[in-house]
């Protein structure tokens, strides 16, 4: 995809994050980001990246990209920046909300192994889609 010659700039992978518990988008862009994946469900996940951008991180996309509802997908993958000297309250807000959302729809699927695929496949697309502009930000 043309998203990948956009991250592969000199120097811009040094700076990004890619937080994600999808297995998928940890292979396909480890050398593009530094990848912190976990197995966390979507909630905790966005918990961790609140956590982050507390300490000084600004998200580089949105936390809710998808096409798909919050609560129907597992898979959450959202780009943070390196750390600054102080926090981006408009991070802040953006990532509460998104947390909030995700409490609000939050139910438990079991999903069988061919659609934990397909929104694998989905989460990994919309952040291809999501990042195009990312040197812009």
């Amino acid at each position: 995809m043309s998203c990948l010659f956009i991250f592969s700039q000199k120097g811009l992978s040094l700076i990004n994050i890619l937080m994600t518990n999808n297995p998928m988008a940890a292979a396909r862009y480890a050398n593009d980001f530094t990848v912190e994946f976990s197995d966390h469900n979507a909630i905790d996940m966005l918990k961790t990246t609140r956590d982050k951008i507390h300490m000084g991180h600004k998200l580089i996309t949105h936390p809710v990209t998808s096409g798909t509802a919050p609560n129907g997908s597992p898979f959450v993958s959202i780009v943070i920046s390196a750390g600054t000297a102080q926090t981006d309250f408009d991070s802040v807000i953006i990532i509460e909300n998104a947390i909030v959302l995700h409490q609000k729809l939050a139910k438990q699927i079991n999903l069988p192994k061919s659609a934990l695929e397909d929104f694998m496949t989905i989460d990994t697309e919309m952040l291809a889609k999501d990042s195009k502009n990312i040197t812009n930000r």
